[in-house]
């Protein structure tokens, strides 16, 4: 089954930079399967992602909920990121040449059979693919995942994290804001797999009866935790 991005409990632990370690949250599949993923904290100094068309946003919820559910990608999250790419404008152009709802340059337009990206059911479908398979490239890492989506995935693996472009990093901090409420950061990465260059693995730990949530790890590292019971 398709994995959900449904925040069920959301915890943050500070760090001091981009790909620092930055906290945990719980996930729970179709199945009732429960995941624990990972993230380096995000410094949110984006701005406020923008309303966009409250008409057409009203026209295409219904296509955005039926494509991101059906990929196992919060809708919510899509929306955000139509917000953020055009405000719902299905005509938007960049001036890097990125076009539709969901800003998709012709070459990921074609690999993902949109054939007119002007069409804004298409456009969702191909750009929530694209966003699925970044999330799936980037062991769900939805910082990675989105900083991929703007600047290309190329640059995320050559920075080993969030490139160091203004523009990126404000579109990754305004959604992750915006998607958890507050400034604070979505949170992401990989439970029970190998923590690759990105981030430290989590640990999940019984302290007296509490089961203990962490990604902090090493002699030099600070010990702030959060605890939650996994129902």
């Amino acid at each position: 089954m398709q994995r959900s991005l449904l925040l069920l409990v959301l915890l943050w632990l500070p760090a001091a930079a981009w790909g620092g370690g930055g906290g945990v949250i719980v996930v729970t599949d179709p199945d009732g399967t429960k995941r624990v993923f990972n993230v380096a904290a995000v410094v949110p100094t984006g701005r406020p992602v923008p309303n966009g068309s409250a008409v057409r946003q009203a026209e295409l919820w219904p296509k955005v909920q039926e494509i991101a559910t059906a990929h196992g990608v919060d809708p919510r999250l899509v929306d955000l990121m139509i917000r953020m790419e055009s405000g719902y404008n299905p005509t938007a152009v960049s001036p890097k040449g990125a076009r539709g709802v969901m800003q998709l340059m012709p070459a990921t337009a074609s690999l993902y059979g949109v054939a007119d990206p002007f069409d804004p059911f298409e456009n969702i479908r191909g750009g929530v693919r694209y966003l699925k398979d970044l999330l799936e490239r980037f062991q769900y890492d939805l910082s990675l995942a989105l900083a991929a989506y703007n600047a290309g995935p190329e640059a995320v693996e050559q920075y080993r994290g969030v490139p160091p472009f203004e523009e990126t990093r404000n579109y990754v901090a305004s959604i992750l804001a915006a998607y958890n409420g507050t400034d604070r950061p979505v949170l992401s990465g990989g439970f029970g797999r190998v923590a690759g260059v990105y981030h430290r693995p989590v640990e999940v730990v019984r302290e007296g009866g509490t089961t203990v949530v962490s990604n902090l790890k090493g002699g030099s590292d600070s010990s702030p935790v959060r605890r939650l019971t996994l129902r």
